[in-house]
């Protein structure tokens, strides 16, 4: 097992030295995408900060506690935008260009190196901007600080896996459909959901973004939980969900390369 682990590990390594060498060399992409990124954040808070001018509070979220959940937001966002955003946005040219061909010659297994091959260096710091927004207004939220801040890394880890296993839920389609480009456009369609605290939709809506699609546990859940805890029920749900998923993205993943034809074929 050990073994396994440094070998995976040595993979991954050798990954990232390779992207921070296309990062270093394409350098006005940097500034270009903490500019966007800085702009969006912007334009969030600013939709908030109208809303707030006429009104105390939205669906029991205070002006402070809706500014700290787009601080937990943005930062899991970041977190996934580094490390497998760009891996989806090459994930048809696998199947299309035959380029899945090379990953599965790999001595590791291929969907390692089908989520992990492109590590977007230059997002990374957009993860302080949105660790930075939360702990400024930590207090004023109610979260109580302390041990509790342990806490952060592991919810921000949670949100950036939900995204992770809906993106590839949404991807898997590729093996089957041309480009899958109407279903990608369809999961950021929901995606815009997760930029808005989930009590604030209707009760259907609501169900539906913290079951079958999950993207309340993108932020919203992570917000609730460091804020004021979770029940019992709300820890099953996460785990209940999740387990379906990553089952359900692995029967797709192996009926996908069954399917599979390669280039050389």
């Amino acid at each position: 097992m050990l073994a396994l682990l440094n070998k995976y590990s040595r993979v991954y390594l050798v990954q990232i030295k390779n992207n921070w060498v296309r990062e270093v060399v394409y350098r006005t992409n940097f500034v270009t995408l903490l500019f966007s990124d800085v702009v969006w954040l912007a334009v969030e808070l600013g939709l908030f900060s109208v809303i707030y001018a006429n009104t105390p509070t939205l669906a029991g979220w205070t002006r402070e506690q809706v500014y700290f959940f787009l601080g937990i937001f943005f930062a899991s966002d970041a977190m996934f935008t580094t490390f497998f955003q760009r891996n989806f946005w090459q994930f048809s040219d696998l199947v299309n260009k035959g380029e899945l061909d090379i990953l599965l010659t790999k001595p590791v297994h291929p969907l390692f190196l089908a989520l992990s091959r492109w590590i977007n260096l230059t997002a990374f710091l957009n993860i302080f901007l949105g660790l930075t927004l939360a702990v400024r207004y930590a207090a004023p939220a109610g979260f109580s600080g302390g041990a509790k801040w342990l806490l952060l890394p592991v919810w921000l880890v949670v949100g950036m896996l939900a995204q992770l296993v809906l993106r590839f839920a949404f991807s898997i389609w590729i093996f089957w459909t041309e480009r899958s480009f109407a279903i990608s456009r369809l999961y950021f369609q929901f995606f815009a959901l997760a930029t808005k605290p989930d009590s604030i939709y209707p009760p259907a809506i609501r169900y539906l973004i913290l079951t079958a699609l999950p993207f309340a546990f993108i932020s919203s859940v992570p917000t609730r939980a460091l804020l004021h805890g979770l029940e019992w029920t709300e820890y099953a749900s996460l785990l209940a969900v999740f387990t379906f998923f990553i089952f359900f993205n692995g029967y797709f993943w192996r009926a996908g390369l069954r399917r599979y034809q390669s280039a050389s074929s």
